[in-house]
């Protein structure tokens, strides 16, 4: 165990053998790494406000305005229960006349129109929009919902099913070349690094493959300074990230956008030191190999 952290201390001590190399490598792998970051940022909040905040999809229903107060008020308690909804306001004639008039801000006085009520009973059926497939969804739900008693028309914003179905398509295409790309850079940046570092130690490992020692002993340190570069460099990213954050958090929380940004969440934090760190190891064997 004394010589597993004796190498362990050894890969981080020999990358300091070339100070500027170092430095050099962990900047590119922070700007990187706070570039791929600031992209996953934008991705989170955009999901958030897109995806999660308003990834629901709203229908209107309207009933025949001679169906019996009885028989939908029992109508809407089974609205509730289906398949992919998670919120329902309904409205009886006489409150969507009330919200009417609240829409014109009181200029307009429709109190003597309580009780003979023109407009019919109706329902905001709010459903959560699946990942695939949302328009043929969208189809199906009206299907579903004209389908029930005494319904004369049902309604939804097709263009919102057309915006989160194209931020989902166009999540998926962007986020893993980016991603890919960002990684590549870092596994360059960090091998190169390393094949240096093989280079100015090269009399020193001649010696110890002289003297016996074995792959494994020479091998390992190089790959905890290749995990460890990567670890440096997702570390300082974060901070920077934070600053970032920071700074821009209430940038938006102003009317008429009211919108707070938002960290990422530990989750995605944690996967991108340890993908650089994993990155950092990779690109440490093909150094070594080649």
């Amino acid at each position: 165990m004394s010589v597993f952290f004796q190498l362990l201390g050894q890969g981080i001590r020999d990358l300091f053998r070339v100070p500027w190399s170092l430095c050099m490598t962990i900047a590119a792998i922070t700007l990187v790494s706070f570039l791929g970051g600031a992209f996953l940022l934008l991705v989170h909040n955009l999901d958030l406000q897109i995806g999660g905040r308003q990834g629901n999809v709203q229908f209107q229903v309207y009933w025949n305005q001679e169906i019996p107060a009885q028989e939908i008020k029992e109508i809407w308690a089974t609205l509730s229960s289906m398949e992919g909804v998670v919120n329902v306001r309904t409205y009886t004639p006489d409150q969507a006349l009330g919200v009417l008039a609240e829409s014109f801000q009181k200029n307009v006085d429709l109190e003597w129109m309580k009780g003979r009520s023109p407009l019919p009973p109706t329902a905001l059926v709010e459903c959560e929009l699946p990942a695939d497939e949302g328009k043929k969804w969208a189809a199906d739900m009206v299907k579903r919902l004209q389908a029930l008693p005494k319904v004369d028309k049902v309604t939804f914003n097709p263009l919102h099913v057309d915006l989160l179905t194209s931020w989902v398509g166009l999540t998926r295409m962007a986020f893993w070349p980016v991603t890919g790309f960002l990684l590549t850079v870092v596994g360059l940046v960090v091998g190169n690094t390393i094949k240096l570092a093989l280079l100015v130690r090269r009399d020193e490992l001649e010696i110890l493959r002289f003297v016996g020692a074995s792959r494994a002993y020479i091998q390992f340190p190089l790959l905890v300074g290749g995990a460890f570069q990567g670890l440096l460099g997702a570390g300082l990213a974060l901070g920077l990230l934070k600053l970032l954050h920071h700074g821009i958090e209430d940038m938006f929380n102003v009317p008429p956008l009211w919108i707070t940004v938002s960290f990422l969440p530990p989750t995605h934090s944690l996967a991108i030191a340890a993908t650089l760190s994993a990155v950092g190891i990779l690109s440490s064997l093909v150094a070594i190999r080649n």
